[in-house]
């Protein structure tokens, strides 16, 4: 070594030793939460005192004494002030980014408190807003109204949307998303006729006359080639909608068969536009394209590099929505909608029973794991039975398939649910939103008592996932909780008191359970020691919290990674 690079190499050395200790604890990235309940959510529901991470994994969780040993004099230390720590919340089924695409695109049609439509006259004048403001030939596009929630307690028809513009194709989707309203320019732009006959679905007409009014599979007519589209920037509405599930404490959002757009997500992982993860659910009804796309990735696969976007179940329709009278029941409906016969039972979203078989069978086959939307009890029953079939003809261990939503779950299903090692994933949040509705004209009081059976389930030691459905309601896994604990309507009448589980098991259906569902619980759903540091802070310990007051609790940070991504 010469003279002049010995003086560099001894100024360095000098200059690193004279640097501050706490310089290198920042490089490491070695942190400590401590000063408030810890709900870790792991196997005994243990509550620590303090957790370490470093860098984006969790390296020790306990007591303050030996997790202050464990990360060093030096270590970054984060004082809880009483706040409580949890594991981040997992969203047990939405269709993000939908609600960015909601916010950002379409014409809210929500009735209060979400929304100003009170009735057909407030919604006219909305889209008539949106008219005004859109180029004639353009889609005008309205989301989430609620017929039985309007004044009038029906559909708009087509002549009204008409009333509000002749020169734009107007579409406008139920809150269910199971049925649409459309006016004339949108049905003959898409070539629909009162002739028009689908395969699955029904199209109203009446006196020989389109009454406007779709329902089911068969709103996807409306979408031709001809039917201009809304140009949306999915990389902006990710980037949106991550904000929006992030300041909800949720660190892992779900695709729930929206249809595909996953390339977007690859790129906002790399442009740091996706901060929390996204497990994607690939719509498979029709055909087996998913196998081609996804070739020998199945469920808890990472897809990016970032390992932010996750593949997922391969995701079926059953039937439809309940207060949108397209959910498939045993029985007819408690009080039927105008124009339905008195034994109308809602339908099926396959075509047969032999069509279900086969698609099931085939993705069952192909290694996949499946989630179908059943809301009905009949379609609860018919996709018990074929998972059942299924797995006989060919049986796997740990095939995890889903029954999403699982709303009018019977009792005497539940005990078969667990014998086929079935997931529910519970649409909980409709004992607020629509539990009225359900006991007064959908099912009526005795099976809306037993929506969302969750203390049913944990009887039979099921492991049950919660959630929201986003944009069909608002993201909220906090609001899952509050549901599931005091299922109190939105009139504030309890429905099916004896079906109210504890704090504890509920914050579970929102966490490791739902990692679980997602086959991720070895990396997340739970705070110990190996798991991603993906965690957030709540105003409150909701386990001490009067349980009527959960709706009070908020979110303070979120973390994933490791990284503080919201902050109140």
């Amino acid at each position: 070594m010469n003279r002049r690079d010995f003086i560099k190499f001894s100024s360095a050395t000098a200059i690193t030793l004279s640097l501050p200790q706490s310089i290198f604890a920042n490089t490491a990235k070695v942190t400590i939460f401590y000063g408030g309940p810890i709900l870790t959510m792991n196997e005994k529901n243990e509550i620590a005192e303090a957790i370490v991470i470093e860098k984006d994994k969790i390296i020790g969780v306990g007591s303050k004494k030996d997790m202050l040993k464990l990360a060093g004099d030096y270590a970054n230390k984060v004082d809880l002030k009483g706040k409580t720590l949890l594991p981040g919340l997992i969203d047990g089924h939405s269709h993000f980014p939908n609600g960015g695409v909601y916010d950002l695109y379409y014409v809210n049609l929500n009735v209060p408190p979400l929304g100003y439509v009170t009735c057909i006259e407030d919604l006219q004048n909305r889209l008539k807003e949106k008219a005004k403001v859109t180029p004639k030939g353009q889609l005008i596009y309205g989301v989430n109204y609620n017929d039985l929630a309007m004044k009038e307690q029906r559909h708009p028809t087509r002549e009204e949307l008409d009333d509000v513009s002749t020169e734009h194709p107007i579409i406008i989707k139920h809150v269910s998303g199971h049925l649409s309203v459309a006016n004339s320019k949108a049905f003959e732009l898409a070539k629909i006729t009162s002739n028009t006959k689908p395969k699955t679905g029904i199209i109203r007409v009446k006196n020989g006359k389109l009454e406007g009014l779709i329902e089911g599979q068969a709103q996807q007519l409306l979408f031709t080639k001809d039917m201009p589209s809304i140009q949306i920037d999915y990389l902006k509405s990710i980037a949106f909608d991550s904000k929006v599930y992030a300041s909800n404490g949720i660190t892992t959002a779900n695709n729930g068969g929206s249809p595909t757009i996953d390339e977007y997500f690859l790129k906002a992982s790399d442009t740091g536009d996706l901060d929390i993860r996204v497990v994607i659910w690939p719509y498979a009804q029709f055909n087996d394209s998913i196998t081609k796309t996804y070739k020998e990735k199945r469920s808890g696969d990472i897809l990016d590099t970032q390992g932010k976007v996750i593949l997922g179940a391969a995701k079926l329709f059953a039937d439809g929505s309940p207060q949108g009278y397209t959910a498939h029941f045993s029985k007819p409906y408690f009080k039927q909608m105008s124009g339905k016969p008195n034994d109308y039972k809602g339908f099926s979203y396959f075509e047969s029973p032999e069509i279900r078989t086969k698609r099931i069978q085939s993705l069952h086959d192909a290694g996949w794991q499946i989630a179908t939307h059943t809301n009905g009890d009949q379609a609860i029953e018919d996709m018990i039975n074929t998972y059942a079939l299924v797995n006989k003809n060919n049986p796997r261990d740990d095939h995890r398939h889903i029954l999403n939503h699982c709303q009018f779950n019977r009792p005497d299903q539940i005990a078969r649910i667990a014998d086929n090692e079935l997931i529910p994933s519970y649409f909980v949040t409709h004992t607020y939103f629509w539990g009225d509705i359900h006991r007064q004209f959908v099912s009526g009081p005795e099976m809306a008592a037993h929506i969302s059976p969750c203390n049913s389930a944990k009887k039979q030691g099921i492991q049950f996932a919660l959630h929201n459905d986003t944009p069909v309601t608002p993201i909220s896994p906090l609001l899952d909780v509050y549901s599931a604990v005091n299922r109190i309507t939105s009139s504030g009448y309890i429905l099916g008191e004896d079906q109210r589980i504890n704090i504890m098991d509920a914050l579970r259906g929102v966490t490791i359970n739902a990692a679980r569902m997602y086959k991720l619980e070895d990396s997340i759903g739970s705070l110990e020691k190996g798991k991603k540091a993906d965690m957030v802070i709540l105003s409150e310990n909701p386990l001490t919290m009067q349980a009527e007051k959960l709706n009070t609790l908020k979110v303070e940070k979120t973390y994933v990674n490791g990284e503080l991504i919201y902050q109140a």
